[in-house]
């Protein structure tokens, strides 16, 4: 046998299991080793809002409190010293990484705490947060920080613009108001027995949104109120705004990010050009809804001390009154333009939004006379003369001269429908309780 035959005799046999084996020990295709694609990383977006009082960097959307730092060197041009101030209600650890984040930004960090909610807005609490930027020797070109819902920043805002003619104020929002209404009209200071009277010119210079802090899930009176400003914005935009706004509707109450953010900046662009337009009558919107509410929570609160009239154990919050200044001022505008049927359209549509939103009719138990009285009296404290923000139609929304009789008739029927409410929830309650 020769050597060539000898050598291949001595070669082992193939077993059945050799192509498999194979197969195994060469290189795996490229599309079975490649694993499934990371989720993408969330999107902060970004959005420049000019108004008279200068401009808001808007940033929203999942991380945007990692560029905390970044804004606020932005805004003092040389990182230095900036002050911290975080509302009651702010948890701890928000603090603590907003404070890391300005750390290592290159600022030295003071710190300071404010009340939260609507006690906040007095010129108390100002003059104590005048007295900090004293001792910490804050200057115009150090910035205000301030973390909390929309009352909180509105005190850092009158601070800030009133103090050494102006110093930059980085906000960080922790309800939806916050984003959606101050960002274009922060909120007035009381003044001794002069409630909402005190306006600095001034705003934001960024204002960070991030969903994570602001939208809990809960219907919180900050969530709500944040709901019912992009109703008004979006009437007052006009009636594009508020089809966009009617169609992402259940996107918004769900939190679903997209759509949220997407509404949050439509809106707030929206209000940023009502509220800067060139025509008086243009900006006469952003009153809309506004002065029947604060007459609303006017009304109630003098007749809280007294039970029998106010027959629900609920009390409803500003957002829920503002809605219904928002229904009582449609039908007003539709009795006065009537026969208009666009207008009676516009009152069940936009009736349709607020409850889609959760505002939902408030029970209660209010003498018409006393709801005019208090209505005249919140009016005519700003102005000479009384005159409402009603919607004409999308976008139209004008100071109009109503009646007395007009007003005292449609309040009169508003008062009626929220006692008959307000009766049958107390009855539905005793049921339950039985």
């Amino acid at each position: 046998m020769s050597d060539e035959n000898t050598e291949a005799a001595q070669q082992p046999a193939p077993t059945p299991d050799a192509p498999a084996e194979a197969a195994a020990a060469a290189p795996a295709p490229e599309a079975a080793a490649s694993e499934p694609e990371p989720a993408p990383a969330p999107v902060v977006r970004r959005q420049s809002v000019v108004m008279r009082t200068g401009s808001c960097d808007m940033r929203v959307g999942t991380g945007a409190l990692d560029q905390l730092g970044n804004a606020a060197r932005i805004a003092a041009g040389k990182p230095s010293r900036a002050l911290l101030v975080s509302a009651a209600d702010v948890a701890p650890e928000l603090t603590e990484r907003a404070r890391r984040l300005l750390v290592d930004t290159g600022f030295a960090v003071s710190l300071a705490s404010v009340p939260a909610g609507r006690a906040t807005r007095s010129i108390e609490h100002v003059t104590e947060l005048y007295a900090t930027l004293a001792a910490e020797h804050v200057t115009a070109d150090d910035p205000i920080v301030v973390i909390g819902d929309a009352d909180a920043i509105s005190l850092a805002i009158f601070a800030g613009a009133t103090w050494h003619m102006g110093c930059p104020v980085v906000a960080v929002a922790t309800t939806l108001d916050a984003v959606t209404d101050v960002t274009v009209t922060p909120r007035a200071i009381d003044a001794p027995a002069a409630p909402d009277m005190l306006v600095a010119r001034g705003n934001a210079r960024f204002m960070l949104a991030d969903p994570s802090v602001f939208a809990s899930g809960e219907l919180s009176n900050g969530e709500l109120m944040g709901r019912a400003v992009m109703v008004a914005g979006a009437v007052a935009a006009g009636e594009n705004c508020f089809s966009e706004l009617a169609v992402r509707a259940g996107g918004v109450v769900d939190a679903a990010e997209d759509t949220l953010v997407a509404a949050i900046l439509d809106i707030t662009k929206a209000r940023a050009r009502v509220v800067s337009s060139s025509a008086l009558a243009m900006r006469q919107g952003i009153l809309y809804g506004k002065a029947i509410g604060r007459a609303l929570e006017r009304a109630l609160a003098q007749q809280q001390a007294d039970p029998s009239r106010y027959l629900v154990d609920e009390r409803p919050g500003s957002a829920r009154l503002l809605a219904e200044g928002l229904r009582i001022a449609a039908r007003l505008a539709a009795a006065k333009q009537a026969p208009d049927d666009k207008l009676v359209d516009f009152v069940f549509t936009q009736d349709g939004l607020l409850e889609k939103f959760g505002l939902a009719e408030v029970a209660c138990v209010v003498d018409p006379q006393t709801l005019l009285d208090c209505l005249k009296a919140e009016e005519l404290a700003r102005s000479n003369r009384f005159m409402l923000a009603l919607p004409l139609g999308f976008g139209r929304v004008r100071l109009t001269s109503v009646p007395d009789e007009l007003l005292l008739e449609h309040l009169s029927g508003w008062c009626k429908s929220r006692r008959k409410l307000a009766r049958r929830r107390a009855r539905e309650a005793q049921t339950e309780t039985n």
